[in-house]
């Protein structure tokens, strides 16, 4: 090499600017996306509240305040419950439920939702009581002093006593639970239980 010659260097070729109606259009992809992720959420959030009506479970009173119900609630709470919920079927009015903290259900039957509350006891109300000896507990109220017990579909045992006849009791064999009918009229409340009316909600 002469003294007098540069060693040549290596340059990085200059890269040739874009030209402006070649580069790509990167808006449209973006907005796309966040249109669907926006429809996304929109079904799900729709799928779980309609998931939520469907169980029924946020519509239900609170525990220990008497409130009227619908049909449709009762038969979300059965649902919701491990033991049967008895009632006495569909009738015209207004169904006020009240739930114990020890689990009781009670169902009164009233002319109207404005009768929500109301202490005087002039209404069918049927109540349904868990119990581990359940029928053990019949069968010893049937064996009291002034009782009168008769026999029932499946086994089960109905019970009341003549000091206080508006309230009649039953339970079955291996129950864990006691149903109660309370009605102003004694021969209505022996009546519908008698006569297989007292049934589970489904």
């Amino acid at each position: 090499m002469e003294a007098h010659e540069t060693p040549h260097t290596t340059v990085e070729p200059r890269r040739p600017a874009m030209p402006q109606h070649r580069r790509p259009r990167m808006k449209a992809l973006p907005l796309s996306l966040v249109a669907l992720l926006v429809t996304a959420l929109i079904v799900l959030a729709t799928m779980l509240l309609l998931r939520g009506q469907a169980t029924g479970k946020t519509t239900l009173p609170p525990v220990g305040t008497p409130a009227a119900v619908s049909k449709s609630q009762l038969k979300a709470l059965a649902e919701q419950s491990k033991q049967p919920i008895y009632w006495a079927g569909s009738k015209p009015g207004a169904y006020e439920l009240t739930r114990t903290t020890d689990g009781r259900i009670y169902i009164r039957y009233l002319p109207s939702a404005d009768k929500v509350g109301d202490r005087t006891p002039d209404y069918l109300t049927v109540g349904t009581y868990p119990a581990k000896q359940a029928f053990s507990a019949i069968q010893r109220a049937a064996a009291r002093q002034g009782a009168v017990s008769a026999n029932i579909d499946r086994g089960g045992l109905l019970v009341f006593n003549n000091s206080t006849p508006k309230s009649v009791y039953f339970s079955y064999p291996k129950s864990g639970y006691q149903v109660e009918v309370y009605d102003p009229s004694p021969l209505q409340a022996r009546t519908l239980v008698l006569g297989g009316m007292i049934t589970p909600i489904k």
